[in-house]
Formats: C-alpha cells, sequence, structure tokens
C-alpha cells in the first residue's frame, strides 16, 4: 500500500477549502465501544488452536488501539503476545454454520481482554496509544463494476454495507456516508469524487461538520477488488493505492489508513500525560 501526501489538488482555493473542515483539535467525537473485543474463527478448540486464535485477535485489538506504522515491531507487543493468554478476561467458544465454514471442527472465538491490565503494559513502555473517543470520518465511496460507476448505496449493496461496517469496527474507526438526497446529487457526482479537483467535494461536505474526509474508489477485477482512497484531514490529503483482494480486505486497507492518519494525530504519545 503505497501513500502520498500532498498539500491539496487545487492550489490556494483548495487550501481554502480544507481549512473549512472543522479543527481537529476541537472536534466533537464518539466513543467507540468494544475496542478490545473480538471474534475471530479458531480451526478447532483444542488447547493449541485456542492459544493461536487468541495471539491473533490480541494482535488485531492492538492494532486498533496503538500508534505505530508496525506494531509488530514495538517489544512490548512482543512481550505482551508471548503471554496474551494471561491479558484475557473473557473468552467463549461458539458454533460456525456450515455456509461460513464447511470444517466441523472449526469454532467461532470471542475474546474480551482486560484493557486496564494490557494498557497499563503498554503505557509503562511509552507506547502511544488511541483513546476511545473517535472523531467520525464520512466516507464517499464509488463502486466501479463492469465499468459502470456509482455511489455507495447501502440499501442496494448489503455485501458493501457489510464490509464497510466490518472494516469500522476491526480498524475502530467510525465511518458516516452522505445522504445523498435530491438536493445532494445535484451539487455533487461521481466525477467529483473522482476528480482531482477536491472544490466541490470539500464544499459540499461542509454540512457534515467532519474533520475528516475519505473518498475511495473500489474497482471490480475478475477475482477480486482493488481499492484507491484519498483521506482529506487538518489541510493534507494522504492518498494511497491497495492491492487486488477480497471485498472485505480491500475495505480493511481503506480503513487503515484512515487510522494510520487520525491516530498518529489523536494518540496520546510516549512521554505525554494519559486521560481517558
Amino acid at each position: 500500500m503505497n501513500a502520498v501526501f500532498t498539500k491539496g489538488k487545487s492550489g490556494f482555493l483548495g487550501l481554502f477549502l480544507l481549512g473549512l473542515l472543522s479543527n481537529p483539535a476541537a472536534v466533537d467525537a464518539i466513543e467507540v465501544k468494544g475496542l478490545y473485543e473480538i471474534e475471530l474463527i479458531a480451526r478447532s478448540q483444542s488447547a493449541e488452536d485456542r492459544l493461536h486464535t487468541i495471539k491473533q485477535a490480541m494482535y488485531a485489538v492492538l492494532s486498533r488501539v496503538l500508534v505505530s506504522e508496525d506494531i509488530s515491531k514495538i517489544p512490548a507487543v512482543q512481550q505482551a503476545l508471548a503471554s496474551a493468554q494471561n491479558y484475557v478476561k473473557q473468552s467463549q467458544f461458539s458454533l460456525i454454520s456450515a455456509d461460513e465454514q464447511p470444517d466441523t471442527d472449526a469454532r467461532l472465538l470471542r475474546v474480551q481482554f482486560d484493557e486496564d491490565q494490557l494498557m497499563q503494559v503498554m503505557r509503562d513502555s511509552q507506547v502511544g496509544i488511541w483513546s476511545e473517543i473517535r472523531p467520525e470520518t464520512l466516507v464517499w465511496l464509488v463502486v466501479d463494476d463492469d465499468g459502470s460507476r456509482q455511489f455507495y448505496n447501502a440499501d442496494t449493496m448489503p455485501e458493501f454495507e457489510s464490509a464497510l461496517a466490518f472494516a469500522s469496527k476491526v480498524k475502530g474507526v467510525p465511518m458516516i456516508f452522505p445522504m445523498l438526497d435530491l438536493e445532494e446529487q445535484q451539487k455533487i457526482s461521481v466525477s467529483d469524487v473522482l476528480g482531482t479537483d477536491s472544490r466541490n467535494l470539500l464544499a459540499v461536505s461542509a454540512r457534515y461538520e467532519v474533520t475528516s474526509i475519505m473518498t475511495g474508489r473500489i474497482v471490480k477485477k475478475a477475482d477480486c477488488w482493488k481499492g484507491e482512497w484519498a483521506f482529506y484531514f487538518d489541510g493534507k490529503i494522504k492518498q494511497w493505492n491497495g492491492e487486488c483482494l477480497p471485498l472485505k480486505s480491500a475495505v480493511i486497507e481503506g480503513a487503515q489508513g484512515a487510522y494510520a492518519v487520525l491516530s498518529n494525530y489523536y494518540g496520546v504519545k510516549p512521554g505525554a500525560s494519559y486521560t481517558r
């Protein structure tokens, strides 16, 4: 995933419109619940498979609360993963439908970690942490399927609705979507979202009073989806292209890019005071 940062696509007017976005330091935010809980598929209920899945679960949880380009390189993370079972507050197996997982030995494992214990280790090790109070990101998504481009519509695209909800939960990035009512449809088009001139996009987005805006184009290939993303925040634009992946994974790449920018801005850095 290659990312490029620029100061704007449309000259001084584009920068001015970027400045109209809410002040990141003073933006309203919501509480994201369940950051330390997750469900993953374990190959079986054996002790070995349970421990392996718990380590995967801890890594996924830490990847949505820590501030780092690569959490696998953080010594405190490596140490916590080595004794992941010691941080488990609750865990429970449940059955998986045959349609979802033909392997009859596989089970869904729900794991809840001890937030206080786990985060104390990270704070003691001077690792940056992003709290559960997080701003919402407005997402303009264009679906490009067989040359037909249209805005994402939850009512007619349930597969995308599920993938977006999953990605938002996996990365802990609250997402909202444009209403696309008649008034809005008259003001903005797919070309405005995908084009190089961001002025109209930012102007129309102003009604949502958000601090960050993400645009995406998901293109259907032969047997995968490829994402192209742009993230508007704090007067800058981050752009990146994803690999060709299954739909959920392709959308997660978009959420990961948003998480990287926002966690770096809002996360409590090493050495700073920590407040909840």
